[in-house]
């Protein structure tokens, strides 16, 4: 069995009414972790959640993966890296179309084992104003 060095855990909740479509992901540094592989062209279903990760099993060497998620409005491109020295690296870049549409939380960095990070973060709508009573 293959040792893991340096390994990345993403949890991704969708909270918005639609479907996201994975469509674009890649290792660009390491492997995807065994079941929590990004595969293009899954859905992630309104308000549930997916689980990507990838991992080094070369000594000196760490891990860096996206994944691009669509939706009707535009795209949203989730970025880490995570180098055998140094700081951890993590992006999530809603594109301009998104800005009034839907919104990214703020996340959350578990790095207690620096080698071994976990983030948590979360997409949902923007709230739409009220629209006063026709009358």
């Amino acid at each position: 069995m293959a040792t893991t060095y340096r390994s990345v855990k993403v949890i991704f909740q969708n909270n918005t009414n639609q479907t996201l479509t994975v469509h674009g992901c890649a290792v660009l540094r390491g492997i995807w972790t065994k079941d929590l592989e990004a595969k293009q062209g899954a859905d992630i279903q309104k308000q549930s959640v997916a689980v990507w990760g990838s991992e080094s099993q070369e000594i000196v060497a760490g891990t860096s993966a996206f994944v691009r998620v669509g939706s009707v409005h535009g795209y949203v491109k989730v970025s880490w890296s995570l180098p055998w020295v140094g700081a951890f690296d993590f992006s999530v870049q809603p594109e301009e179309t998104l800005t009034d549409i839907l919104r990214v939380l703020p996340y959350e960095v578990d790095d207690r084992r620096p080698d071994a990070v976990v983030v948590s973060v979360t997409l949902e709508e923007v709230p739409r104003p009220e629209s006063p009573p026709a009358g």
